[in-house]
């Protein structure tokens, strides 16, 4: 079940994985996310893909769902996202 989809873009990375994860903080849910997500270099012309498990914030347990991130870089240098909860 798709509970949430955006599109949108972003000059920068991390300001698009930012909404995404507010998204999700404000649904009663953080991100479970890898140590390099935040590294990773998405190059000009490129699509990224991330599948990551989302904790039940008010009991801290993991969650059935996911958070579901596609970030393409345009070859402007923004980044498109789209991303969904399921």
């Amino acid at each position: 079940m798709r509970t949430h989809a955006s599109t949108t873009y972003f000059e920068t990375q991390s300001s698009a994985l930012n909404e995404a994860f507010q998204h999700v903080q404000s649904r009663g849910y953080s991100v479970n996310e890898p140590d390099n997500l935040w590294t990773e270099h998405v190059s000009y012309g490129t699509t990224v893909h991330y599948n990551l498990p989302l904790i039940l914030e008010r009991t801290g347990n993991p969650a059935r769902k996911w958070l579901h991130v596609n970030l393409h870089r345009m070859d402007s240098g923004r980044y498109e996202l789209n991303y969904y909860l399921n």
